[in-house]
């Protein structure tokens, strides 16, 4: 009997391998089996992990009946379309962040997951992190009392970058889904959804948001005050600030 459980990427880049190079650190997990849109990408990834077989397209991948989930590595556009083909195959999946380009496809997404009772993650690593689960502990204890203050920012001068990702509308480019859904899920972990937001960006020459600042605004009175941009190094830090006291991170 297989005790492991066996992974299909979709997807060869960057992200792909540093999931792949991760996953060798768990005795319970492996790498089965990867998708390209060619076979020499395929096996070319494959050749690097021991028992790991390519497939020149992500639809053979997702019909092995051999692997057990499916991790999205694909670019931001194509998480919505390469989701589905997944969980259509019947395969559970995680799919890297952000989730989707806007909430519409994140309807599809949930909607296909729920349809077919499997399993649909975000692969937010952050939430994950050791001393996420501190202040988690921290938050839930009250030590802080009502919390009424967030702050949070996430900046990196990437303006020297060259990689389409970040620059490109058609991909999902912008300092918000690439950056700046950082901020927003530790928002969202220590105040939940907000009632209403304010933001301004400050866009490219080809439309996306190369900085955005935003307020969040909660029923309880609190606010979360969140800033990205590609254009700068910025301190990269959150301060949870209640009527005892604050933590910093």
């Amino acid at each position: 009997m297989n005790t492991k459980f066996n992974w299909g990427i979709i997807g060869t880049g960057g992200i792909a391998n540093a999931f792949a190079k991760d996953l060798s650190f768990l005795k319970d997990h492996t790498l089965a089996a990867v998708g390209s849109r060619t076979i020499i990408n395929a096996q070319n990834f494959a050749s690097k992990y021991s028992g790991c077989v390519g497939y020149a397209s992500y639809s053979e991948l997702v019909a092995d009946p051999s692997l057990d989930g499916i991790y999205i590595a694909t670019p931001n556009n194509f998480h919505l379309e390469h989701t589905i083909l997944a969980l259509d195959a019947g395969k559970p999946v995680l799919c890297e962040k952000p989730f989707a380009i806007n909430s519409s496809e994140i309807e599809l997404m949930v909607n296909m997951a729920t349809q077919n009772q499997l399993t649909l993650i975000e692969a937010m690593w952050t939430r994950f992190l050791p001393h996420i689960e501190i202040v988690r502990n921290i938050i839930n204890s009250n030590v802080l009392g009502n919390i009424h203050t967030l702050q949070a920012d996430h900046g990196q001068r990437l303006t020297d970058s060259n990689n389409p990702r970040l620059w490109e509308p058609a991909l999902g480019g912008g300092a918000l889904l690439d950056l700046g859904i950082y901020v927003v899920s530790f928002s969202h972990l220590i105040l939940g959804s907000p009632d209403k937001i304010t933001a301004k960006s400050i866009f490219t020459d080809k439309g996306v948001d190369e900085q955005t600042s935003a307020i969040f605004e909660y029923k309880n009175g609190a606010q979360a005050i969140l800033n990205t941009t590609l254009n700068n190094s910025t301190p990269c830090r959150a301060i949870v600030s209640g009527v005892n006291g604050w933590l910093e991170i």
